[in-house]
């Protein structure tokens, strides 16, 4: 540790001498070379101060579905129980909106980025790394999100409440018939929910399940053609000067890891001597290509971006599993993973269905001045992964962002 401290401290006395901003200015003509040496300077340049420090206001409404498969064994069942067919299925649903404050900064089109919840509406945690290039540019990150509002359908009860309501209305104990759709629109439980006797009548036991967290690995990267004009970092960070309107098509491509926790959701075990710990996850891969146009009326200072990006996957990949908390033979707790559900083999398949999704922004930028910057931007995700047996993790999200940001280091190179 003191050697650690000794060598650090030798680094930091090394970057305030001479010596020390000699390196650095080097390592930054270095970058300028790579990133800013085929620019066409009538259309892009480089901010007058490399180094910049931002604060956002991340807004986002956030939705999630996952459609989960499952067949009735009795092959005249459609017949018995007319509407049925349409609910061959289970549904997790989660709608979040939250506000964040975000901390960006950013170094020669390098960023790193924090975020922290303001609203108070459940847990989140979110960082992210990217280069925003004219040419080329990616981001990667990570969140995590409490799922404090998701629903839970289960429509396996339907037949059984339909029986026993029917039974009900030819013995005149009710007025109504009661058909398959208004049964199952009381089938909607939410976490916490308080749910009185008479209510608890009408739709059965409530399952004691809960939803825990949804969490988040996600990489996109872009590739601009038209990159010595256009600079789409110019519309999203502000990490260039757009100076004259330009467009460009490009190439784009999306890797997202989505999995979701439940407890006692659809896999109960009598031995558990806890709640068990059951797992939703979604792998996709998906390449698209698009088109931005960047408008400016006044060299720079104002910038209007719009764009848009499908994308198909190419790949995706689904999996469920459970594990649960029983005591062995001799009475200690061992951590075991649960046998598969027979009505849930399509989520142990893993076989592929082709999706579309895609990304459309619009963006903002007014440079102030050199020093001083803000804009905002609003973006739509979609983002579909299933398989063919129709077992589905949807997502789409709608991002409202607004950001003022200084600029700090001039650089020692004219543009």
């Amino acid at each position: 540790m003191k050697r650690l401290s000794v060598v650090f401290l030798l680094f930091i006395t090394t970057a305030l001498t001479g010596f020390g901003q000699s390196f650095f200015d080097k390592v930054d003509l270095g970058i300028d070379k790579f990133k800013y040496s085929k620019l066409d300077t009538n259309y892009i340049a480089p901010p007058k101060y490399k180094l910049m420090v931002a604060v956002e206001s991340k807004n986002f409404w956030n939705h999630d579905n996952i459609h989960i498969p499952f067949s009735w064994t009795d092959p005249d069942i459609y017949e018995t129980y007319p509407g049925l067919e349409n609910y061959e299925t289970e549904e997790i649903l989660s709608r979040t909106s939250q506000t964040s404050l975000n901390l960006r900064v950013s170094y020669c089109g390098f960023s790193a980025s924090y975020a922290f919840t303001l609203n108070g509406k459940g847990s989140r945690k979110a960082f992210s790394l990217g280069s925003n290039g004219n040419k080329f540019g990616f981001k990667m990150g990570f969140e995590r999100n409490s799922l404090n509002n998701a629903k839970f359908r289960d429509y396996r009860y339907l037949p059984l409440m339909y029986t026993f309501l029917d039974a009900l209305y030819e013995a005149g104990a009710i007025d109504k018939h009661y058909t398959i759709d208004e049964i199952a629109h009381h089938s909607v439980y939410k976490r916490d929910d308080i749910i009185d006797e008479e209510e608890e009548a009408k739709i059965g036991e409530n399952d004691m399940w809960e939803l825990d967290d949804i969490i988040r690995w996600y990489g996109n990267f872009y590739y601009a053609f038209n990159h010595r004009k256009f600079s789409m970092s110019a519309a999203n960070y502000a990490q260039y000067i757009q100076k004259r309107s330009a467009g460009s098509f490009f190439v784009t491509g999306d890797v997202n890891f989505t999995r979701l926790h439940a407890h006692d959701l659809l896999n109960v075990s009598d031995d558990s001597i806890r709640a068990s710990r059951e797992r939703f996850s979604a792998f996709g891969i998906a390449i698209g290509a698009g088109y931005g146009y960047n408008w400016t009326p006044n060299q720079g200072k104002f910038l209007l971006h719009g764009s848009i990006r499908p994308m198909i996957d190419v790949y995706s990949r689904m999996d469920y599993d459970a594990h649960d908390w029983v005591h062995d033979d001799e009475g200690n707790v061992k951590k075991v993973k649960m046998e598969r559900i027979p009505e849930l083999q399509p989520l142990y398949d893993h076989k592929m269905k082709l999706t579309f999704g895609g990304v459309a922004r619009v963006a903002t930028v007014w440079n102030i001045s050199p020093r001083f910057v803000v804009g905002t931007n609003l973006e739509y995700t979609i983002r579909d992964n299933r398989n063919s047996k129709d077992y589905r993790m949807y997502n789409s999200r709608l991002n409202f962002n607004a950001y003022a940001a200084m600029r700090f280091i001039k650089n020692k190179r004219g543009y």
